[in-house]
């Protein structure tokens, strides 16, 4: 009887020893250089000002004065058009004939997508500091804080309103070189690696 306490006590301690050397080291910078690049570095950052194609009619002064600075840049085009706008007329609200013109993504501009206009993709700059690995239920995660800037910006972002609230972002983005975005990301190890923890790292990274 003993000598089977003996035994069960042993197989304890092996298991317990065996689960403690399952724990994983931190990731090292190079990993978490690696992580970062393959699910952000890729992550083109688009912007889009309005949900395009737009419809604008020509007495909307203040709309077309925001609209034809990004056809001036080329990228959106700008067309005459003809489109039926609710009007009030004799008190009652009717479907008529105006004339305007239709605003649409330039897709012929290499800077151009569906997703709006590229300006620039994420990469790594510094990171600060890599937290302690932790148990997450089966799993290990840990707590990464790092700093990010754009690059390869075009040329673009130079010749807009950058005050305008709206152009935060990529004001931004111009200026991340020598002020750097900063975000906590989390890592979870899962299959022999370490690997973004997307329950909580958000996709948007400001």
């Amino acid at each position: 009887m003993v000598r089977c306490v003996q035994v069960i006590v042993l197989c304890l301690l092996g298991c317990a020893q065996f689960g403690y050397a399952q724990i994983p080291n931190a990731p090292t910078d190079k990993e978490v250089r690696q992580v970062f690049n393959n699910e952000f570095g890729q992550k083109l950052l688009f912007f889009k000002p309005y949900d395009f194609p737009v419809e604008v009619e020509r007495t909307h002064k203040v709309m077309i004065k925001a609209l034809d600075p990004w056809v001036k840049l080329g990228l959106i085009n700008k067309a005459k058009s003809r489109f039926l706008a609710e009007k009030i007329m004799y008190g009652e609200p009717r479907e008529v004939s105006v004339g305007g013109f239709e605003y649409s993504l330039n897709q012929d501009n290499m800077w151009v997508s569906d997703q709006g206009f590229f300006y620039g993709r994420p990469s790594i700059k510094d990171i600060f500091s890599i937290s302690n690995v932790t148990p997450q239920n089966d799993d290990y995660v840990c707590e990464i804080y790092l700093s990010w800037y754009a690059v390869d910006v075009p040329d673009w972002l130079t010749k807009i309103n950058l005050k305008d609230r709206k152009h935060r972002d990529l004001k931004r983005a111009l200026e991340s070189k020598k002020k750097p975005f900063e975000k906590y990301v989390y890592f979870i190890y899962k299959g022999q690696r370490w690997q973004l923890w997307g329950k909580k790292s958000e996709e948007r990274l400001f």
